[in-house]
């Protein structure tokens, strides 16, 4: 759950809130509400940045690595910050689906959202 009420209608998002005015969930049961083009767009999204990344790799191989679309601020000229900024964003994005796992078990155990447990929202 990423919204409350005030944020999803904000984003226009009302027609697709629940009964109790959640935003759907995989837990809730909230998710066939959301429009099937919605979930090809996001398809779409996803397997046009896999084949961007595909081409860039064949074009460029030696230059080339997983994941860099060649944003450079901030990112460190020498190899050994280079290295350390990749296994930071390695372990950002560990800690993140850990993160997101955990909300699913606090809610699939409360059987309550995070947002409506989290009392700074």
């Amino acid at each position: 759950e990423l919204f409350d009420k005030k944020i999803a209608m904000a984003l226009g998002m009302d027609p697709v809130l629940d009964g109790t005015d959640r935003v759907p969930s995989l837990l809730n049961g909230g998710l066939g509400k959301i429009s099937p083009a919605y979930w090809v767009a996001c398809i779409g999204a996803a397997a046009m940045i896999d084949i961007f990344g595909t081409l860039r790799m064949k074009s460029d191989k030696e230059n080339y690595l997983p994941g860099d679309f060649g944003l450079r601020l901030g990112y460190p000229s020498n190899e050994a910050g280079q290295m350390r900024m990749q296994l930071a964003e390695i372990k950002n994005g560990r800690l993140a689906m850990i993160a997101i796992f955990g909300f699913a078990i606090q809610e699939f155990v409360s059987k309550q959202g995070v947002i409506d447990e989290t009392p700074l929202f």
